[in-house]
């Protein structure tokens, strides 16, 4: 719980931040005074490792935030890292060989030898995201089933996180089709609405003139409905 306190005071959260979780973890067998520090929360994933030369001598330290949406998948490996074993071969070697000649530095080649062999194997907390790319952490193989714990509790930030989108993505959806559904009658009425003016505007129509009668100087319209006529007489020659 202490470790939990501490991991979530190394960092800085935003507004909205909320659930919180977190741990430290030792990066390694040898240095166990040093503390790699990761934390999760609503939004993002959050880890701080410290850097170190060949393996022992520490050398500041590397922050990286992850935004919860980007992460598919968590997971927890064991790994062999290759470098410290070629190194801890290398350091071997020279140790034995100053050994005899120099005490003093052959014993400080087999330290840097015993450290880095010590961390050929270690336990990585990996971050897949949805193109299949990793981010991971390292920390002491001793520190496996602590790391499993905290992959569990961020497994679950994921979950609820991808279950969120995919309920906003659904209500998004049905707003749209709400939309898209009210924006179809609203057009079907202004065309049936536009239909009955042009027809009622037919209806009204004046037709034509219907008969000349130059000889009688009357000249008949018919004009609106039947039985309606206007008649006027010629006073021409």
């Amino acid at each position: 719980m202490t470790e939990t306190r501490q991991t979530m005071t190394e960092f800085t959260y935003v507004t909205g931040e909320t659930g919180i979780i977190g741990d430290r973890f030792s990066p390694s067998v040898v240095l166990f005074w040093l503390k790699t520090s990761i934390a999760a929360s609503n939004m993002r994933v959050m880890y701080k490792s410290p850097n170190t030369l060949l393996g022992v001598i520490p050398l500041g330290s590397s922050t990286q935030a992850i935004p919860l949406r980007n992460i598919a998948a968590v997971d927890t490996n064991i790994k062999f890292n290759p470098g410290s074993f070629v190194w801890g071969g290398v350091f071997l070697v020279a140790g034995l060989a100053f050994l005899s000649d120099s005490a003093a530095l052959g014993i400080l080649f087999l330290l840097l030898a015993a450290a880095n062999l010590a961390n050929t194997m270690s336990a990585q907390l990996d971050f897949v995201n949805q193109a299949g790319g990793r981010n991971g952490v390292k920390v002491s193989i001793l520190e496996k089933d602590k790391l499993m714990q905290l992959e569990q509790k961020i497994q679950r930030l994921v979950f609820a996180d991808v279950e969120g989108q995919r309920h906003k993505e659904s209500m998004d959806m049905a707003q749209k089709q709400c939309t898209a559904q009210a924006n179809s009658v609203l057009i079907h009425r202004v065309t049936r609405r536009g239909q009955a003016m042009a027809s009622s505007r037919g209806r009204h129509r004046v037709h034509p003139v219907e008969n000349l009668d130059y000889t009688k100087g009357i000249i008949t319209v018919r004009a609106g409905g039947p039985g309606l006529f206007a008649s006027r007489r010629s006073h021409g020659g």
